[in-house]
């Protein structure tokens, strides 16, 4: 009697699948940290070109009204006097975390404030006065009405950082116009201001954002020998944190630098 032939089927032991299984999941995680790596850095060099081109734009449109000033403001003559725009959050200097700012060469560190008079449009039109200046990140949005074209929107890991604003004004009846003025004028107060740069590098030592070795002054001015500003240097950086990491531009330290000589200083432009 024959008895019919018993054939094992070919199969995987339980340890095989489970050395399997463990194989399979090192290429998983080291596919998924391919991944995640590359739209991290694609994520940052987005964020690091958007960066680039907002400060470089801010930079060139306060070159621009410089260049066309009737009047530029000097540093003041004593660390006793002090420059006001307004008693809120939109004006809030960011180094004296109060809303005076002194601008005097004497103050460190320097509190950052550039305003001029730009002079009027038509015969018989009346002059403007127009400031720069950064306010703290948190602050800003404190200040205005969330999804208003002034809020930036709330970015926890960068409210330390700062932003770049904008303060317009129309220069007071009565305001003289004799070149150059004997004293400063006072500055209009009161009026509104506008974002026009985010995620500007502190000029201060700031943790996460600036060291002291980044540290930097982002006006300074070339005076005559009547204390009459001749020409002013705009330097400028902007950081952000992003993905788990800092981004800073130009570089760690430096700053973009352009240097500006007013044209039109005590002379009436009429278009």
């Amino acid at each position: 009697m024959n008895w019919p032939v018993r054939r094992q089927t070919a199969g995987f032991t339980l340890v095989e699948l489970l050395i399997g299984m463990a194989l399979m999941g090192i290429v998983m995680m080291a596919l998924l940290a391919f991944f995640t790596q590359g739209t991290r850095i694609s994520a940052q060099s987005s964020s690091r070109a958007d960066m680039q081109q907002e400060v470089l734009n801010a930079q060139q449109l306060i070159a621009g009204k410089l260049k066309g000033a009737w009047y530029v403001y000097p540093p003041l003559a004593s660390s006793t006097d002090v420059w006001s725009l307004t008693g809120t959050n939109l004006t809030k200097n960011p180094v004296s975390n109060n809303n005076t700012w002194k601008t005097a060469v004497a103050i460190t560190p320097n509190q950052p404030l550039l305003a001029m008079i730009l002079p009027p449009d038509t015969v018989g039109g009346v002059y403007s006065f127009i400031a720069y200046y950064p306010v703290k990140r948190s602050d800003w949005i404190g200040g205005v009405t969330a999804g208003s074209s002034k809020d930036p929107g709330v970015d926890a890991s960068n409210a330390n950082t700062w932003v770049l604003a904008e303060y317009r004004a129309t220069m007071p009846t009565g305001f003289s116009d004799v070149y150059p003025p004997a004293v400063p004028p006072p500055m209009p107060t009161g009026s509104q201001s506008n974002i026009l740069s985010d995620y500007v590098a502190p000029t201060i030592v700031t943790a996460g954002f600036t060291t002291a070795a980044s540290t930097y002054t982002m006006f300074t001015y070339t005076l005559d020998s009547m204390g009459t500003v001749r020409g002013v240097t705009l330097n400028l950086a902007t950081t952000r944190q992003t993905s788990g990491t800092t981004l800073r531009l130009p570089n760690a330290t430096d700053e973009y630098t352009i240097s500006v000589f007013p044209t039109n200083l005590g002379k009436v432009a009429v278009n």
